[in-house]
């Protein structure tokens, strides 16, 4: 669907126009209901929105603000501690208990892969490593990041397009589910609630039909071996 499209099939359903429903309105709706279905894709698939966002080291700095648009998860923390390195991987931890003071933390950790952890609290990543110098783009978090929201019912591109190389269009089999979750929460909303359809009333089954058809992309990219025959197997030389 595009955004146009979307617009006429809510209101088709709705029973509205553009006066009765506003475009203003309505694009608040989408945007919520967007997040939701989003969100549950990320649940299901945690690579589907996936994409790196990079930030300067400071001196002497170690927590650094997530990217306001992170969607449920960060994948990966990367980071080089000099301009003439490349990024390492940090190791995650789950809990920090220990010293926060810097002496302290150098005594743990290293600026060398397997030795430089990091960990999240509130909405920051908080650098565990050796002495911390200023390096631009030294950080690349991968993270999941919430797809573009609408902000014009009259476009005529297709919402499953990117809008650009660092934002994500919307997958095509949540297009109808989308607009179904705005006109469930739009007729809840009336001053006498209107009752759902059969098709509104099977939203949470459609949807899981629809998080399923994007939950089997193989990520693991295990390499499958064969064993010999057993013949081959067993083979002493007994049998010769």
């Amino acid at each position: 669907l595009t955004a146009a499209k979307l617009a006429a099939l809510i209101r088709l359903r709705t029973g509205t126009n553009s006066t009765t429903y506003t475009d203003t309105n309505m694009l608040v709706d989408l945007a919520n209901a967007q997040d939701e279905i989003c969100s549950a894709i990320v649940e299901r698939n945690d690579r589907y929105f996936l994409i790196p966002a990079k930030d300067d080291l400071i001196a002497a700095q170690r927590e650094y603000a997530q990217p306001d648009s992170v969607l449920n998860h960060i994948h990966k923390v990367e980071c080089k501690f000099s301009s003439t390195d490349s990024r390492i991987p940090l190791v995650p931890v789950k809990e920090y208990y220990g010293s926060e003071t810097e002496s302290e933390i150098v005594k743990k950790y290293a600026n060398i892969e397997g030795e430089a952890h990091y960990t999240i609290r509130r909405r920051a990543i908080f650098i565990l490593s050796g002495t911390i110098s200023a390096v631009t783009d030294a950080l690349r978090i991968w993270y999941n990041k919430y797809p573009v929201a609408l902000t014009d019912l009259s476009l005529t591109v297709n919402l499953t397009t990117d809008p650009s190389t660092t934002t994500f269009g919307v997958p095509r089999q949540f297009h109808e589910l989308w607009a179904r979750l705005v006109v469930i929460e739009w007729k809840g909303r009336q001053p006498k609630p209107k009752p759902l359809n059969a098709r509104e009333q099977n939203y949470a089954n459609d949807l899981e039909t629809a998080l399923a058809s994007i939950a089997s992309s193989d990520n693991a990219l295990e390499v499958i071996g064969t064993l010999p025959s057993a013949q081959d197997l067993w083979q002493d030389g007994q049998d010769l």
